[in-house]
């Protein structure tokens, strides 16, 4: 993926200005825990006629584990900024899994700013306390581990969950670039990471869906029946949402299936 490193305000993102550019809107692109901009490569390669794609290094995905906001509105706020200095827009706006759902926080703080939002593998929120305070212990011991282990003894963990189940079939090439990516990080950034951006720390933004008036497509994996059930109850209390099932492969999307990704995103 051949972009241009830049930071607008406090956000550090990467530019890629795609061949045949025919002044489409511009496109954020928000990774997922432990990816980075490159995890979404193979699907800017299959993009058509771009403009301007901006793939911002969520908190803590940067090597910067000293420079994380203090909570996921702040977060959000800084992203904003950066995209508000880079294009006046409107954008339009796809993200995965952690991404999906500070795409979401996106689109409730600013809803102007968005022409379109592809949200992937998205969950809106936990709706009881008793949720979040068992999410917070289960998130807990991830920073534990990060923190007393390092990456050495975190990736087999993480990757060993039911549900990456899906990656384990790609082709040995897609693998090791997605380790290459996770392996890039630093455990404290991506402790500090799951501090601010875990689903323990992330607003209930359920009661809110029905207030987004963007055009939402909200996309999951066929394999991937967790989500595959928030994702039917989420599509209907959204006001102006579709559901796309895409066949054949697990949690992410973009990785598994790069070409229906980019189709999704124009």
């Amino acid at each position: 993926m051949i972009g241009e490193l830049v930071t607008a305000g406090e956000q550090r993102l990467l530019l890629c200005r795609t061949a045949g550019g025919s002044g489409r809107q511009p496109l954020v692109l928000l990774h997922g825990f432990a990816g980075g901009p490159a995890a979404w490569a193979a699907v800017i390669e299959h993009l058509p006629h771009e403009s301007l794609v901006a793939v911002p290094a969520l908190p803590g995905h940067d090597r910067r584990a000293d420079d994380v906001p203090a909570d996921f509105d702040a977060v959000l706020a800084r992203l904003d900024a950066a995209l508000v200095a880079l294009h006046p827009g409107p954008w339009r706006l796809a993200g995965y899994s952690m991404g999906a759902r500070v795409g979401l926080g996106l689109l409730v703080r600013t809803p102007g700013r968005f022409l379109l939002a592809v949200l992937i593998g998205l969950n809106p929120g936990l709706r009881s306390e008793h949720e979040r305070q068992e999410r917070g212990v289960w998130e807990h011991a991830w920073v534990r581990v990060l923190r007393e282990e390092g990456m050495d003894g975190f990736l087999p963990k993480w990757e060993a969950q039911p549900l990456f189940a899906s990656q384990r079939h790609l082709p040995e090439a897609q693998r090791a670039a997605l380790r290459a990516v996770r392996r890039s990080h630093h455990p404290e950034g991506l402790a500090r990471a799951v501090e601010v951006l875990g689903l323990a720390a992330m607003p209930n933004y359920w009661p809110l869906l029905g207030e987004i008036k963007v055009p939402v497509r909200l996309v999951v994996g066929e394999g991937d029946a967790k989500f595959r059930l928030l994702a039917d109850e989420a599509v209907r209390m959204f006001s102006n949402a579709r559901l796309h099932i895409v066949p054949g492969v697990g949690h992410n999307v973009p990785l598994e299936a790069p070409a229906a990704t980019a189709a999704l995103l124009v």
